[in-house]
């Protein structure tokens, strides 16, 4: 709510933001076939990760092509070492890694790469070093 400077009900695109209470079940649709139940004690307890409270919704975004500018080129190397690549975006960062949309020919689909720092990453610049780290060690395989 603070990140879009709206109020609980306004709408913000095609969405609208609610505030629920009392929670019994919850079953995450995240596409591209991205589907489970989720405890939802445990997402009770969950706090946003600290990248994405202190980035923001506009440096995020920016960020992210700032990476793709950098990390394009060495992602679609990296993964092309078992099958042929021909494009590696990177779509989004988080504190534990960045989710990619890896293309080969007509096919696309989303590869999860983790960053190695346990604890995850905090900031921005940190991700950069975390995701160059990954490349060099030779982490980044084609599933």
């Amino acid at each position: 709510m603070a990140k879009h400077h709206q109020g609980p009900s306004q709408q913000w695109g095609n969405s609208h933001y609610f505030r629920m209470q009392n929670i019994s079940d919850i079953y995450f649709i995240g596409g591209f076939g991205t589907v489970a139940w989720i405890n939802v004690n445990e997402y009770e307890a969950l706090q946003p990760y600290k990248i994405a409270v202190d980035g923001g919704e506009q440096n995020l975004s920016e960020f992210n092509l700032e990476l793709n500018a950098i990390f394009s080129n060495p992602l679609r190397e990296s993964l092309s070492t078992e099958s042929e690549v021909d494009d590696a975006a990177i779509i989004s960062v988080d504190s534990k890694g960045i989710d990619i949309r890896v293309r080969q020919g007509a096919k696309f689909h989303v590869q999860r790469l983790a960053f190695e720092e346990s604890l995850g990453v905090e900031a921005l610049e940190e991700a950069k070093s975390s995701l160059w780290k990954v490349i060099e060690k030779g982490k980044v395989h084609n599933l």
